[in-house]
């Protein structure tokens, strides 16, 4: 699964690979974080080209992914004389904050479980693997594990999302069940790669933890706050396309997601504000419009403008920005399902 430029929300119109990493991944997210989705920003590619090249992205890499994501639909494009301008299409300016309040209220203090689970019984034959397979990816998407052949199991899906986004996937005699109890012990970590998504958890640590000592310290540079938060963004996004959010309940004490949410909002909201002051700098070299358009939001001021941009019955997994695909995530584990 993917998210936002996956976001977290995997949109059709967005790249595959969005680990944070590749020059599309860093053209989204850098366009969709630091310029307001809300109202259209045309951005000179050279200010897009310099800024990542910053980043050690080359001219090439970067000129190449700007014209596979116009052509994918994922960015807009005007040519005005020899300046090409590029911006988030509407489309994707759309999915944005439904998918960034995802992103940014991911790891919050969950809502206390109410004891009951949601199954999904069903039996497909290999005959109909397509059919079978793309079930399996939604259910994983909507935090399903598999308890056993041909019947997965969550605490928390609610049921009317569940069955708008697997309806076309059920077979006529597919159930889906919420149950007050369930007789028998239900083990989370024989259902869910719990210790594979601690680990996980603990490498995003050891990867981010050094530079809260190194922002607070005010030694890291503007255009070094630019990449780390855009690899903070790319490592983060990806959590809700892995981790089911289990109650604490079902948890062991030791789950790590909260010192890494807490992780995730110190490097963020010091990393932004100087990450902004690199965007800034260098779109003014091209674009007066582009460079007094930039801001950056803390994680209380994103949720709190998602939250307004986002009705409040928008779902992140709404199927009108959402299709599920593999985790960028290496866990085994997740694939290693029954065939029923």
């Amino acid at each position: 699964m993917t998210y936002f430029y996956h976001s977290v929300v995997d949109s059709p119109h967005l790249p595959r690979d969005v680990a944070g990493d590749s020059a599309q991944s860093a053209i989204t997210t850098l366009m969709g974080e630091f310029w307001p989705p809300d109202h259209r920003v045309d951005v000179p590619s050279a200010v897009i080209v310099e800024l990542l090249g910053r980043l050690d992205i080359s001219e090439a890499a970067v000129r190449t992914s700007l014209s596979r994501l116009a052509k994918r639909g994922t960015l807009g494009t005007e040519k005005v004389g020899r300046t090409t301008f590029y911006r988030l299409s509407d489309a994707v300016r759309s999915s944005i904050p439904a998918s960034e309040r995802l992103t940014m209220t991911f790891g919050v203090t969950p809502e206390p479980w109410d004891g009951q689970w949601t199954l999904v019984a069903y039996s497909l034959p290999e005959s109909r693997r397509e059919q079978r397979d793309e079930l399996r990816e939604w259910l994983r998407w909507l935090g399903f594990g598999p308890l056993r052949d041909g019947v997965w199991i969550s605490p928390r899906a609610p049921l009317d999302l569940v069955e708008t986004s697997i309806r076309r996937f059920l077979p006529p005699d597919g159930l889906v069940l919420r149950s007050a109890e369930v007789l028998g012990t239900v083990d989370p970590e024989a259902i869910w790669p719990l210790r594979q998504l601690k680990s996980i958890y603990e490498a995003f640590d050891a990867e981010f933890r050094p530079a809260v000592y190194s922002l607070r310290a005010g030694s890291v540079s503007p255009i070094e706050a630019l990449g780390l938060s855009l690899r903070l963004l790319g490592r983060w996004r990806g959590f809700p396309t892995v981790d089911p959010d289990l109650p604490s309940a079902a948890l062991p004490a030791d789950w790590p997601r909260a010192g890494s949410r807490r992780l995730f909002e110190a490097v963020y909201d010091a990393a932004m504000p100087l990450a902004a002051q690199a965007v800034r700098t260098i779109a003014g070299r091209h674009s007066a419009v582009a460079a007094e358009s930039v801001r950056a939001l803390s994680v209380a001021e994103s949720i709190a403008e998602w939250g307004r941009l986002a009705p409040a019955s928008e779902s992140a997994l709404d199927l009108t920005t959402v299709r599920p695909t593999r985790s960028r995530f290496d866990l085994p584990s997740l694939d290693a399902v029954p065939s029923p």
